[in-house]
């Protein structure tokens, strides 16, 4: 079979992911999205496995500093050369990241942006740095969510953070995923795509199951149950912006 029949098999066989937040469960398991991959052709899972490693959050969690994330994503931009699209994804989602890092610093106590050469990524690190006291970023004419992203990272509402920076991502994807259709860039998107629905879908899962557990701790202890604000906050170490003294780990992947 021809590869670009082979990969029309592959993309006809996923179901559709839908939007963004409108599904409780992922509509293929990781187990079946698995097998399917395997009908790419050798180079392409190994560049799939590396562009994960650099954009989903455990690949990201496997590193110990901030430099060797920034590494990873340089060498995976290099071997994807023939992919542009894919490359243009991976730098659009480590300046993501960087400002997202750099309003966690920002809320922390960080005065200034410090060594950001070594914690950012891409174009936008210097005009970071000249506007560090500017809610935006200096950033707000070219990423008007920014501004909106430190309110709620002052306002400490974890959940809307989460939901703000994830539709950013998806856009970004969805962008690049109306120019392909039937071959590896698709596969690819689709798999980026995939790893975000799913993650949202355990993270609610979780949230909702602690929100139980406090309620039924606090039945059982003879206390009123806790308020809404703070039964919805995600638990201490869990969900996507779980704190991390690295600055690029603590943010979205």
């Amino acid at each position: 079979m021809s590869r670009s029949h082979q990969y029309i098999m592959l993309v006809t066989s996923l179901p559709h992911l839908g939007k963004m937040f409108t599904r409780k469960e992922v509509p293929i398991s990781e187990f079946r999205l698995k097998q399917r991959l395997t009908m790419l052709q050798p180079e392409h899972s190994h560049l799939l496995r590396e562009l994960m490693e650099v954009t989903a959050w455990a690949g990201v969690a496997r590193h110990n500093r901030d430099s060797e994330v920034l590494d990873s994503a340089r060498n995976a931009i290099a071997h994807l050369k023939a992919y542009p699209d894919l490359q243009n994804l991976v730098g659009a989602r480590m300046e993501t990241r960087t400002v997202i890092a750099a309003l966690r610093r920002r809320r922390e106590g960080q005065d200034s942006a410090g060594d950001i050469e070594n914690w950012g990524f891409g174009r936008w690190c210097g005009r970071i740095a000249k506007h560090w006291s500017d809610p935006g970023l200096g950033l707000g004419n070219f990423m008007p969510w920014v501004v909106e992203a430190h309110r709620l990272m002052q306002s400490g509402d974890h959940i809307a953070m989460e939901r703000l920076s994830l539709t950013q991502i998806f856009r970004q994807l969805d962008q690049y995923g109306m120019l392909h259709e039937f071959d590896f860039e698709a596969v690819a998107i689709y798999v980026l795509r995939w790893v975000i629905v799913e993650r949202w879908s355990r993270y609610s899962e979780d949230a909702a199951r602690e929100r139980l557990q406090l309620l039924v701790t606090a039945a059982l202890g003879g206390s009123s149950p806790p308020d809404e604000a703070a039964a919805d906050e995600p638990p201490p170490g869990q969900g996507l912006f779980a704190d991390s003294s690295s600055a690029l780990q603590g943010a979205t992947s």
